[in-house]
């Protein structure tokens, strides 16, 4: 039987003292982060560039928030996966928000395997990250430990806590004729 655990739920009031870890090694892209957590109030931001610093980072004090960058010099899922998975030491529940520059479907899907609780694809704007950390702060998923996966829940919720049925919301007309669950108006 699957273990989950759900993710605290935390209220607009607790922000400003989370401690968020932002992983990049990009000084201006650091800068921008900076920015958009102070934008939303998060005052306790650490940086760390490189794998080394992360794990001291992420072992010497409790951290809320993880932000990385994937264009660091580490690796991205693989340190995902190695915060899910690894260590007894390392807090592997901690939402992490994962930006990359790579708008492949292979390194997306591997991020969602790693156990990214959000993704971001370069260039973005500050909407769009904040809305991916309101999404991991305000509207957590269960958190899922099974031999096959460890991470947030991949299904997403409704507000009204219905599971969104992705496959229904994208057919759209032409779809629903070819499949016969409307008539044919092509003769």
């Amino acid at each position: 039987m699957d273990e989950t655990a759900t993710l605290p739920k935390l209220g607009k009031e607790h922000i400003r003292i989370l401690n968020t870890l932002v992983i990049v090694d990009n000084l201006p892209m650091l800068g921008i982060f900076r920015s958009v957590l102070g934008d939303l109030g998060i005052q306790n931001v650490r940086h760390g560039r490189n794998a080394r610093e992360v794990v001291s980072l992420l072992m010497a004090e409790p951290i809320d928030l993880v932000v990385i960058d994937d264009h660091a010099p580490l690796d991205g899922v693989k340190f995902l996966t190695t915060l899910r998975r690894g260590s007894d030491k390392l807090p592997n529940a901690v939402p992490v928000i994962f930006i990359t520059a790579i708008a492949e479907r292979e390194r997306i899907v591997a991020a969602r395997d790693a156990g990214a609780n959000e993704i971001l694809i370069k260039p973005f704007t500050p909407v769009q990250l904040k809305t991916r950390l309101e999404n991991s702060l305000f509207k957590p998923r269960e958190f899922v430990e099974a031999a096959a996966y460890v991470g947030p829940d991949r299904r997403r919720r409704r507000d009204d806590g219905a599971a969104t049925d992705r496959r229904e919301r994208d057919r759209g007309p032409d779809r629903r004729q070819r499949d016969g669950t409307e008539a044919d108006r092509r003769g």
